[in-house]
């Protein structure tokens, strides 16, 4: 069963094509004590995450068989709180207790896209305003998969699009890109935004 399990999760990982994760220099220039991913996925980014010394790892996914394989796969880490469902309507509720600055890991988005009116392939932007509600105004977001802009996959936004929501929470907001990838093939992949204290 268990086989069968990671066989059918295999197959459509293979078959959604997506990037893989952070590049190889990995989340440890963005450590704050939480961090938040959507689209949690086979759960490489939380296991990243935990290697760099974050204390609380949330994450979220949409895909039944994606939640059940990071459920046995972090089973037993008090310090992986994982949530099922979708960040467009869950993430505030995710965050809405901490008191610290977070660290997030925008990833959830569906791929290959879905032709439809009107497109819902990409959450960013209702994933930005609940960010924006938070009172704290100096956490770190990073966005996966900058390749995807311009296309359906983000339902057309692009990365103005992107930083101007950004700067809705915090003018302040400087932005950089950094590779994405296991060997950092795919560079400029991964947006950063921070806000720099002088």
């Amino acid at each position: 069963m268990k086989k069968k399990f990671m066989t059918s999760l295999a197959l459509s990982i293979l078959s959604l094509n997506l990037f893989a994760n952070m590049g190889p220099q990995g989340f440890s220039e963005y450590l704050n004590s939480y961090f938040v991913e959507t689209g949690s996925f086979f759960g490489d980014s939380i296991q990243k995450a935990l290697d760099v010394g974050f204390s609380e790892v949330r994450s979220i996914e949409y895909l039944e068989d994606s939640y059940q394989h990071c459920r046995q796969r972090f089973q037993g880490k008090d310090e992986v709180k994982l949530f099922k469902g979708s960040s467009t309507e869950k993430l505030w509720e995710m965050i809405k207790d901490i008191d610290q600055p977070i660290t997030f890991w925008l990833d959830a988005h569906i791929y290959p896209p879905i032709k439809k009116k009107p497109p819902q392939n990409c959450p960013l932007i209702a994933e930005l305003e609940q960010i924006r509600q938070h009172p704290i105004k100096t956490h770190t977001i990073l966005i996966d998969d900058m390749h995807c802009c311009n296309t359906l996959a983000f339902d057309y936004l692009t990365k103005d699009d992107l930083i101007r929501k950004i700067r809705e929470i915090n003018p302040a907001y400087e932005i950089s890109f950094v590779p994405g990838g296991d060997a950092g093939e795919f560079p400029n992949n991964v947006m950063v935004a921070k806000v720099i204290h002088k």
